[in-house]
C-alpha cells in the first residue's frame, strides 16, 4: 500500500513539473511574438529619425560632420 502511495506521489510530482514546462513554453512564446512586434516598431521609427535627419541635411540646417555623427549614434542605438 504504501509503494501506491509513492508512485502517486511520483506522478503527481511528474504532472506538476510537465505543467510547468508547458507555462515556460507558452511564455517563450508569448516574449517571442512580442519581440517581433518591438523590432517591427523599432525599425519604423530608425527609418523616420533618419528620414528626419536627411531633410536637415538636405535644408542645410547641420553639417555633413553633425549627420555622420547623429547616423551613426541613431544605428548603433
Amino acid at each position: 500500500m504504501f509503494i501506491y502511495f509513492i508512485y502517486f506521489l511520483i506522478f503527481l510530482i511528474l504532472i506538476y513539473v510537465l505543467i510547468l514546462g508547458l507555462r515556460a513554453v507558452n511564455i517563450g512564446i508569448a516574449a517571442k511574438k512580442n519581440k517581433k512586434i518591438v523590432k517591427k516598431f523599432e525599425k519604423k521609427r530608425i527609418t523616420k529619425e533618419l528620414e528626419k535627419l536627411n531633410q536637415l541635411y538636405r535644408k542645410k540646417a547641420i553639417t555633413k560632420l553633425e549627420f555622420e555623427k547623429a547616423k551613426s549614434r541613431i544605428l548603433n542605438d
